[in-house]
C-alpha cells in the first residue's frame, strides 16, 4: 500500500494515529502488552492490530471499536479527533452543581479567549491582507474560544434554576 498511498492520503490517518496512541498510553499506564488489551476489548490481537492499521482497508477501525477503546481507556481523544474532522467541539457534561465561582471563572476565560480572537483579527486586517501565519493564529484562537464558550454553556446548563 505504500506505493499507492502516502501517509497524508490515507483515509482518516490522523484518527488511526490517535487511536494507536490511546491504546499505547493505556498499555503503558497498565504496564501490559497488547494481549490483555485485546482480551478486554473482546477481540484478538490480530484483529486489533488490523483495526488500528490505517493501511488495512479490509478491516478498518469502526465506530464499535472506537467506543470500546474509549470506554476501556476512559480517553476521549479518538472521539475528539473525529469531532474535529467535522469542525465540532466536545465538552463533557458536568456532573456536579456549578458554583458561582466556577461560572465566573468560565466567563473570564471565555472573555479573554474571545478578546484574543478579536485582537488578532483586527491586527491581521490592518494591512488588508491576512497572511497564512495570521490565518493559522486566528483559527487556533477561534478553536480555543469555541471550547471556552462551550465549557461556559455546559456550566450554565448544569445550573439548577429557581422559577
Amino acid at each position: 500500500m505504500d506505493e499507492i498511498f502516502d501517509t497524508d492520503e490515507l483515509p482518516n490517518y490522523k484518527i488511526y494515529e490517535i487511536a494507536q496512541k490511546v491504546v499505547a498510553d493505556y498499555m503503558k499506564a497498565k504496564n501490559c502488552k497488547i494481549n490483555p488489551v485485546a482480551a478486554e476489548l473482546e477481540t484478538t490481537v490480530g484483529v486489533l492490530y488490523r483495526q488500528l492499521n490505517p493501511k488495512d482497508l479490509t478491516m478498518p477501525l469502526n465506530i464499535d471499536r472506537i467506543i470500546a477503546i474509549t470506554r476501556l481507556t476512559k480517553d476521549n481523544a479518538i472521539i475528539e479527533a473525529i469531532a474535529k474532522e467535522f469542525d465540532l467541539n466536545i465538552i463533557e457534561n458536568l456532573k456536579v452543581q456549578e458554583s458561582n465561582a466556577d461560572i465566573n471563572l468560565s466567563v473570564d476565560i471565555a472573555n479573554m479567549d474571545n478578546s484574543e480572537v478579536f485582537k488578532d483579527v483586527k491586527l491581521a486586517i490592518e494591512d488588508n491582507i491576512i497572511t497564512k501565519k495570521e490565518k493559522k493564529t486566528i483559527l487556533s484562537d477561534i478553536e480555543k474560544a469555541q471550547k471556552a464558550n462551550a465549557q461556559l454553556k455546559s456550566r450554565i446548563l448544569s445550573v439548577v434554576t429557581k422559577d
